[in-house]
């Protein structure tokens, strides 16, 4: 809801005798000049209704003569068209008093949406020029006030936060919390034993949440190691107000968090990139080095190769440290219409990418060839958002996070590796598959995967067969949470059996296996499925009992043949069902057709088995879809016949 902000004619005749009868308009502070609010209000309005009655041709002169009025002193003005992709959506009043306050009045007229004037104040011509303004009002088409925000700044002029305003009659008054920029450190312990340390550069990290806190690297007197490269201090906090100076994104905590939970026990070094001045990225690289970094990650990036250029030829002379940078989420092949630092060839260098679950680029995110390195599964992941709060976050950037956790977690355990070394160890964990066509190394399904991550325990005492029909369909049986109910699985079995007898079909369990497994594991996904199947071989159709999904969208079986499956070979065959799934035996018939069939088409016939939605009604299979399995079952080796 908006606002009302206009003073009477009374009030602003007196306000203006005020003004220049006792003094300016402009308060002092020492350094720098500001605007009473009570003024920037008045200017506001009389500007806003000065953009609604007066002609284009005189709206220069007119709001000069305003802002001249109002502010008791000379005010000169240059005035310029706004365009944005070149259409003009606005005029542009630039007003300055001489060595003192210089105002911003933006009157925007964009198409087919509502007009507004946008009033900002600077101290000074300085302040314009560094991008350092005061307060912002937001004024609506019937002239009154929708939002005012004002940015408080240190004793050094650093921004520190943007508190939003409302109007309190003729004034501005703060409300709602602080929009922190720069907020004060709290006071951390020593680490001991001293731990790894791995570097992320981005947006800054929330260092007053505990989860963040406990994990970043400082010295013997428990000082923070890091630094904020773009307002050069030691205050790296999390936030980037790149886009507007009162709009700050947060971003780098989330990054950090990933890295943290992927890789427990390291320590992070944070930096806030150096955003004013690209050439800094030098004294981050050698500070990064001085501090003992030997990994660096890097989710950021832009359309401007010079800006990197520095970069390039420091991290070149810093071999022994390894970046682990972004693609990029532009949707575009990059090897084409580059994205920097990531297109460059810098040796020591990885660049990543997310994938879906289907092993090609994840919508928006950037590929190539030659340019990007990895794919990597970085959607929908677990984070930790800058309020504390939990949150899912997709993308590149993500990526960037879990490959520094997985070459983290390398070089911890073996510390004299090179750099090249450490290139080749993740290059172990990846496979190619067919992503030629958008990255040059391949996929890291499971960044998470290590040497020691399964532990498989066979049940001999299981039954082979319970049926004794012509065809044999022989079956591994996985059970990834042990919350299944072995006679459950028995049960399934068993009615599957009763429904695939129609076909003179029998699924005969060959193998039981326990798997005792991390916790992600248990879940489905493209990237864990990899590790499984590496793991417990592909000799035969293998049926998992898991914990859940993370495939998008989520089902609660789902099987993976041929036909669906020629990204991620190692899911070919595969069936898996999600604990607490109804009609577990018709599930587990239905998926089983899927595959031995070749056939991901479902049936409209009434209680046919392959209708789109399950039933435990549904149980009949035509003489066709009888042939379909019995033919390409025995075609794929699937299906035995019985001697």
């Amino acid at each position: 809801m908006a606002i009302p902000f206009r003073l009477s004619a009374k009030s602003r005749l007196m306000l203006t005798l005020l003004f220049f009868t006792s003094q300016s308009a402009i308060s002092s502070d020492k350094e720098s000049q500001t605007l009473d609010h009570s003024v920037l209000l008045d200017l506001g309005t009389q500007f806003c209704e000065d953009f609604r009655r007066v002609p284009s041709t005189q709206l220069r002169e007119t709001i000069t003569q305003t802002a001249t009025r109002i502010l008791n002193a000379v005010v000169s003005s240059e005035l310029s068209a706004i365009e944005i992709r070149g259409r003009n959506i606005g005029q542009r009043l630039t007003l300055s008093v001489p060595n003192s306050v210089v105002l911003d009045v933006r009157l925007l007229t964009p198409p087919a949406r509502p007009v507004q004037t946008v009033l900002t104040d600077y101290a000074n011509q300085v302040s314009i020029e560094n991008n350092k303004p005061s307060t912002q009002l937001v004024i609506d088409s019937t002239c009154e006030l929708q939002q005012a925000q004002q940015i408080v700044y240190t004793e050094n002029q650093t921004p520190e936060f943007v508190q939003a305003m409302t109007a309190d009659g003729d004034n501005l008054v703060a409300t709602g919390e602080r929009s922190w920029i720069n907020r004060p450190l709290p006071k951390l312990a020593p680490i001991s034993p001293p731990r790894f340390r791995v570097a992320i550069v981005d947006s800054g990290v929330n260092y007053q949440l505990p989860e963040i806190a406990h994990s970043l690297a400082r010295d013997a007197q428990g000082d923070l190691i890091g630094f904020d490269f773009w307002d050069m201090d030691k205050l790296p906090y999390d936030a980037n107000p790149a886009r507007s100076p009162y709009v700050v994104q947060r971003h780098g905590t989330r990054t950090a968090s990933i890295i943290i939970a992927e890789a427990p026990g390291i320590a992070i070094v944070p930096y806030r990139y150096p955003r004013s001045d690209m050439s800094r990225m030098k004294e981050l690289i050698e500070h990064a080095q001085a501090s003992g970094v030997r990994i660096i990650g890097m989710p950021l990036g832009s359309n401007d190769y010079k800006s990197w250029v520095t970069f390039d030829r420091t991290a070149r002379r810093h071999s022994d440290i390894l970046f682990i940078v972004s693609a990029g989420n532009n949707g575009r092949d990059i090897d084409i219409n580059g994205v920097y630092p990531a297109a460059m060839d810098t040796p020591n260098m990885l660049v990543v990418t997310s994938s879906d679950d289907f092993v090609t680029p994840a919508e928006r995110t950037n590929y190539g060839r030659i340019s990007v390195d990895y794919m990597v599964p970085a959607e929908n992941i677990d984070a930790l958002d800058y309020n504390g709060s939990k949150v899912k976050v997709s993308g590149s950037s993500y990526a960037v996070s879990r490959v520094v956790a997985l070459a983290a977690r390398a070089l911890n355990r073996r510390p004299a590796l090179s750099t090249s070394q450490l290139m080749q160890e993740i290059y172990t964990h990846s496979v190619r598959a067919n992503t030629g066509k958008y990255v040059a190394k391949g996929y890291l399904g499971d960044p998470l995967a290590s040497p020691r991550i399964l532990k498989v325990t066979a049940d001999v005492n299981k039954p082979k067969a319970m049926l004794d029909n012509t065809y044999q369909l022989p079956v591994t049986v996985n059970i990834m949470d042990q919350r299944w109910n072995t006679n459950v699985i028995d049960a399934a079995f068993e009615r599957m059996n009763r429904i695939f007898a129609q076909c003179d079909i029998t699924a005969t369990v060959e193998k039981w296996q326990i798997i005792e497994a991390p916790k992600h594991l248990k879940d489905l996904s493209t990237g864990h499925a990899l590790t499984l199947r590496r793991k417990l071989g592909t000799e035969t159709l293998a049926v998992f009992f898991a914990n859940d999904t993370k495939m998008n969208p989520q089902f609660d079986a789902e099987a993976f043949g041929e036909g669906n499956t020629r990204n991620r070979p190692w899911m070919t065959n595969t069936l898996w069902l999600t604990y607490g799934i109804d009609d577990t035996g018709i599930a587990l018939a239905h998926e089983l057709f899927h595959i031995v069939a070749n056939d991901g088409g479902h049936s409209q016939a009434d209680t046919n088995l392959m209708r789109g939605q399950t039933d435990p009604a549904n149980t009949v299979l035509t003489n066709d879809q009888c042939v379909a399995m019995i033919s390409n079952g025995l075609e794929t080796g699937l299906l035995l016949a019985a001697e």
